[in-house]
């Protein structure tokens, strides 16, 4: 195959009749002869003049088959030198077109603006004496279309193509000239096209645009197979640097591969831009008679194969006829024949079993995921594999073998590697884990196993070293042992949030009672309770992020005003940074409000506030900006797209190193993290633009090495500010204080406490048990409940969901009243969501008596 082809000489004819001749005239030295050998005189006699018949018939068999060569190389030859005359016609046809297009666009600068209806005009005008040219394309310097022979950079038919192999070259390099790409699809019509292009510059020698053309690639494919070439024969078109553009036939299958590493561009066209060689191609082993051509003054080069066992057809059919001929003389040895030809098969058969075991044992070792090495006893290198050359930064196999291992041992743990390795001379394999340094410049964890190689005799010659990179594994292994850890830190935090949360019950609630028992006219008193209040609910905000933190609490969205957010951050911020990141805010003050979930919020700004600071290197400015956006189109994130609508954004940049493009577009991969392990998770952004997107929003990057990163938060806004709402207090609805009998089922005696007080302040008569087998007890007595207000974990073997559903079954019409440290609504199950409510520890008076008052109506809370 002409994608990697290599010269073979051709030893075939030769060594058959060498070897055919020489084993039916070959005689044992030193053989005697009497007349008892008369009859084998006369065999030999006849196997003589057979002999004599068949060197005549393989001479002339041997004339005709190298004047078939001479012709097929002639024909493939012609061949060749029309199909490069036929891409030098079209190919110089088109680079006529694209000279005179960037000669016009130079004279007349006003034609290059997107979709200008001159420019298309005058591509059309153009494009039209060239029938192999299907468009004529004007690129600006970043890529986007200005307009097509087609029609296309109107408005609505906007295209960028800097993404395309041919606008990069000739960006980077456009001087280059005419560039001949690999056949892509098309973004207008979506078939193949091979792109032709040329750049064109300023007036002040910058780049200002790329010209080129599509050709059409099915078509030139069409021309291609139709050349004769036989069913097993190719042609094929190379781009000089060794690139394959077409070859047929399977097009598709090598379009775009690179060959510049094959004889024909390492060795023969070095030497002559045309000629012919005989080559077999590395991938089917098929052997063909190949001619090449340069084309004349473009970077392209032609070649046209054929197989032997197509042209050398007619040769093998006189081949036949002669052997007919000749068939009644061989018929006298045929069992001399036979028997040659039966050690002939069993040599070959031995010959190619032992070439399959070593193409066996190659496969394995060239392609086994590890680092396989054979050393032998005097410390050289005998064998090296793939893996082993790439850790050990060698160029080949050859190069390998004149070095020691000893040179490829990391100088840090040299003590360590000899004595494993004199375990291994000394005639017992070795095992176990390692952490090197390798040539490469990689370190490894590696599984290593050496096994000495051991003759018949018992004397070791060396030993052998398979190496498994489980880097991967160990670094899997630590981030498994953090995330335990960081549960293990959740659970510890929930925990200690839930029984602050019990006793922030029983203070709130007694200091609402003691604000409520006192008279207005004490007023320094009612300061100092009012000010405990707002320390309480202080820690009680504290204990829900650290519920939310430990995931025992279910965040919602709520009307935010994001200003007043990020102004409350601030400080928290610069605690966080420290006194070298200097914070700078820019707030639009006619910012809308979001319906967003604050403490997620808050929460995604810490992310990037610390990312920032890693990027500045623990020094410098990070800007924080709120601004209102109004998007008129969906906004593609690259992941999925936004409607348009209202947002509002909030922008946070920093002046450190920035980003690469390549590492910017996996910023919010999951785990993807450019710090050492243990200084990030590589979770940051991800939950920053998780949270985006479910919030129905975004996140937008944008950053430049050595610049800095700007991360831009798209979120929905809720419109104009509204009030906010009264904060819970001590103040508690109207009601008849009619002395319902309430059931208390709680454990911890402060807040049973508490909540007896409470309730008895409003004018209900409570009952507080502290278990579920109490409570049960207390409700089969004959005084009616009017509603169990109970905890949801409560102590005896049964919790308040399980009290609950006893007592719904027997009293179907007892209303039912949770509380819970916890305070997320995914502790009630589904079938008490409906007409239950879960109030939340601490909880202020106002909000108990609002709660018991709702259930008691028979509302549905949400």
């Amino acid at each position: 195959m002409l994608d990697q082809t290599k010269a073979t000489v051709d030893h075939r004819r030769g060594p058959r009749q060498r070897g055919i001749i020489g084993a039916l005239t070959w005689v044992e030295p030193g053989s005697g002869m009497d007349r008892r050998w008369t009859p084998w005189i006369i065999i030999l006699s006849g196997l003589v003049l057979a002999i004599l018949c068949d060197a005549f018939v393989a001479h002339m068999l041997s004339v005709n088959y190298r004047e078939t060569y001479r012709t097929t190389e002639a024909a493939n030859g012609d061949l060749a030198r029309a199909l490069e005359e036929y891409m030098l016609r079209n190919i110089q046809g088109v680079d006529v077109l694209l000279n005179t297009t960037i000669d016009n666009l130079a004279q007349n600068p006003s034609l290059l603006t997107a979709g200008n209806p001159a420019l298309i005009n005058e591509l059309k005008h153009r494009v039209a004496p060239y029938p192999v040219a299907n468009a004529i394309v004007v690129l600006d310097a970043d890529g986007n279309l200005l307009g097509d022979s087609l029609g296309n950079g109107g408005p609505g038919r906007e295209k960028n193509f800097a993404d395309r192999a041919y606008y990069k070259v000739q960006r980077d390099d456009p001087a280059r000239g005419l560039y001949i790409d690999v056949p892509v699809a098309s973004r207008v019509r979506g078939s193949l096209v091979i792109a032709v292009s040329r750049a064109f510059l300023t007036p002040d020698g910058r780049l200002g645009g790329v010209v080129f053309v599509p050709l059409d690639y099915e078509n030139l494919r069409q021309f291609f197979l139709s050349l004769n070439v036989g069913q097993r024969g190719t042609v094929t078109l190379y781009r000089d640097d060794g690139t394959i553009l077409l070859r047929t036939p399977n097009a598709d299958e090598f379009a775009g591969r690179n060959v510049r590493s094959n004889l024909l561009f390492s060795r023969y066209l070095p030497q002559a831009p045309s000629g012919s060689f005989e080559g077999s191609g590395i991938t089917d082993g098929t052997s063909r008679s190949i001619s090449y051509r340069r084309v004349a003054g473009m970077p392209l080069v032609v070649s046209v194969a054929r197989d032997p066992v197509e042209f050398l057809a007619g040769w093998k059919n006189n081949a036949l006829y002669y052997s007919f001929i000749a068939a009644g003389l061989n018929l006298l040895i045929a069992a001399f024949g036979l028997s040659l030809a039966r050690q002939w098969r069993l040599r070959a058969t031995s010959e190619q079993a032992l070439r399959d075991s070593l193409e066996q044992h190659q496969l394995v070792t060239e392609n086994v995921p590890a680092l396989i090495v054979h050393v032998g006893a005097d410390g050289y290198i005998r064998y090296a594999n793939r893996v082993a050359l790439e850790w050990y930064a060698q160029p080949s196999a050859e190069a390998i073998r004149r070095r020691k291992i000893d040179d490829f041992i990391d100088p840090l743990r040299v003590g360590e590697a000899r004595l494993k390795i004199e375990t291994a001379l000394a005639g017992r394999a070795t095992g176990g884990e390692e952490k090197a340094a390798f040539p490469d410049g990689r370190e490894r964890w590696c599984e290593t196993i050496r096994v000495p190689d051991c003759g018949q005799d018992g004397t070791v010659r060396g030993y052998f070293v398979l190496s498994v990179d489980i880097t991967e594994r160990k670094r899997i292994e630590d981030e498994l042992r953090q995330a335990q850890k960081m549960e293990a830190i959740g659970q510890l935090a929930g925990g200690i949030a839930h029984d602050s949360n019990n006793m922030l019950a029983a203070t709130l609630g007694n200091l609402d009672l003691l604000l409520d028992a006192l008279p207005p006219a004490e007023g320094s008193c009612r300061s100092l309770a009012e000010r405990a209040i707002e320390a309480a609910e202080r820690v009680a905000d504290l204990n829900r992020r650290l519920l939310a933190f430990a995931r025992k609490q279910t965040l919602r969205p709520q009307i935010t005003d994001v200003n007043q957010l990020v102004s409350g951050m601030t400080t928290i911020l610069q605690r966080t940074l420290g006194e070298a990141i200097e914070i700078e805010v820019a707030q639009d003050p006619m910012l809308w409000h979001c319906l967003i979930d604050p403490t997620q919020l808050q929460n995604a700004l810490l992310n990037l506030a610390l990312n920032a600071r890693d990027a500045m290197a623990g020094s410098g400015c990070l800007t924080i900006t709120t601004a209102n956006a109004v998007l008129d189109q969906p906004l593609d994130d690259g992941d999925e797209r936004i409607a348009p609508g209202d947002y509002v954004t909030i922008a946070v940049s920093d002046v450190g190193a920035g980003m690469p493009p390549e590492i910017a577009r996996r910023a919010f991969e999951p785990f993807f993290t450019t710090k050492q392990f243990g200084e990030g998770s590589g979770l940051g952004l991800s939950m920053v633009y998780g949270f985006a997107r479910q919030s129905g929003g975004t996140v937008v990057i944008s950053s430049r090495v050595a610049h800095g990163t700007r991360v831009t938060l798209y979120l929905p806004s809720a419109g104009p500010g509204v009030t906010d709402r009264p904060r819970a207090g001590a103040v508690r609805p109207l009601r008849p204080e009619t002395g319902e009998r309430i059931l208390v089922v709680e454990d911890n005696s402060l807040v049973g406490a508490m909540a007896s007080t409470m309730l008895s302040s409003i004018g209900y008569s409570p009952i507080v048990v502290i278990n579920a087998s109490l409570a049960i007890a207390e409700l089969e007595r004959p005084d009616p409940i009017a509603l169990l207000l109970t905890d949801i974990l409560l102590p005896g073997g049964m919790t308040g969901i399980e009290l609950a559903r006893q007592a719904r079954r027997r009293w179907p019409d007892l209303p039912i009243l949770f509380m819970s440290g916890f305070a997320d609504p995914s502790l009630l199950p589904d079938e008490f969501r409906a007409n239950t409510k879960l109030l939340a520890k601490p909880f202020r008076l106002g909000q108990l008596s609002e709660a018991i008052v709702s259930t008691l109506a028979g509302m549905k809370v949400t």
